[in-house]
């Protein structure tokens, strides 16, 4: 076994003698007399001082190989200091290892290895080991992939949806359902308690009792703070301005109701009567699902479906539809129908709306 003395003796011959050959750039030899130094160590990186010793040549070896561009070699060098258990050679855990490897895997274009290791290094060491081999280029590659600020509010609200619920499949599920509420903007987040309670007792039943947690408000809160729209509901605001231009002209026009066709119809019909007890002359009726708001963003586009339909023979189901399309025209949207009754009315729209207490 190495003692003290040994080790520092050791150390200083091999580094005298490796600097010699590095001064000269003969990197094959200075690899070679350092290999040969290793190989006396008998994988002994165990105790102490060999260990020690054995970190010192290899980390010599990466940055030689680096410098040469054996990436192939570096790797084999990076695995073997990783076995080393610094605990047992005092060495602090600083991030050094997981740097080497991270720059080595981004040399041989693994970049996802090569991110994971880096953002390891980064955590470990707060950023100090990034230019251990003497370049930024390593430092500037994780800027370029590193999560910003809101991916990793995601991530953390994400980890918790799935840590409450114990199955990576079902919080993916709800993480969708609850930012689609949020991006809605028709939600409270008591509506959204209540919301989501509902649709986990539809198609989850037996994690119901997932619902009861003390947790679940402030996971919601944060959902909301996260994917809540933060600019003004400018889109929006016309769309409803259209919307309510059309129901003084004897249309029902309604935002996000029912879940489906059939559950729009229904309450548009009952709207509808409503209006006609009162006097009012009913033309027809102009709506979205929630379904298809939720599709909407799930598919990452900008159309907005619309449903629509006639009261009475005439007008019928055509000019219905043309006075809805010369509404949101005027309006400012840009609309798509191919006048076919069967056809839904598109309108694109980039959504804006957000929840106010006030509105």
């Amino acid at each position: 076994m190495i003692d003290f003395d040994t080790y520092k003796e050791i150390d200083n011959e091999w580094y005298n003698a490796k600097q010699s050959l590095l001064e000269k750039k003969d990197y094959s030899e200075a690899i070679k007399l350092t290999e040969q130094y290793l190989e006396k160590l008998n994988e002994d990186y165990e105790s102490k001082y060999s260990g020690k010793l054995a970190y010192g040549f290899l980390v010599s070896l990466i940055n030689i190989s680096h410098i040469i561009k054996d990436y192939d070699y570096a790797l084999q060098k990076c695995k073997e200091l990783k076995s080393i258990d610094l605990a047992k050679i005092n060495r602090p855990d600083d991030g050094d290892t997981e740097f080497y490897l991270g720059a080595t895997y981004y040399e041989l274009g693994d970049l996802d290895k090569a991110k994971e290791y880096l953002l390891t290094a980064k955590k470990k060491s707060g950023g100090r080991c990034m230019e251990l081999l003497g370049t930024d280029k390593y430092k500037l590659f994780l800027k370029s992939v590193e999560p910003s600020k809101e991916q990793v509010k995601m991530q953390k609200a994400f980890d918790k949806l799935s840590k409450l619920f114990k199955d990576e499949e079902i919080a993916e599920d709800i993480d969708l359902f609850v930012k689609n509420m949020v991006k809605s903007g028709f939600f409270s987040e008591e509506d959204m308690l209540v919301g989501l309670r509902n649709y986990v007792e539809y198609n989850y039943e037996d994690y119901t009792s997932k619902l009861k947690s003390k947790q679940l408000p402030s996971l919601l809160s944060l959902y909301n703070e996260i994917y809540s729209n933060k600019s003004e509901p400018v889109n929006f605001r016309k769309l409803d301005a259209a919307f309510n231009q059309l129901a003084q002209n004897g249309f029902v026009a309604q935002h996000a109701i029912g879940n489906t066709d059939d559950e729009g119809f229904e309450e548009c019909k009952d709207e509808a009567i409503e209006r006609m007890d009162k006097g009012e002359d009913m033309v027809g009726c102009c709506f979205y699902t929630l379904q298809a708001l939720f599709d909407m963003f799930e598919n990452e586009s900008n159309r907005l479906l619309l449903s629509y339909g006639n009261f009475h023979d005439s007008p019928d189901a055509v000019e219905v539809g043309n006075c809805i399309c010369t509404q949101l025209k005027e309006a400012g949207f840009e609309v798509i129908w191919n006048k076919d009754v069967n056809t839904k009315i598109a309108v694109c729209i980039e959504w804006d709306n957000k929840y106010l207490d006030s509105e």
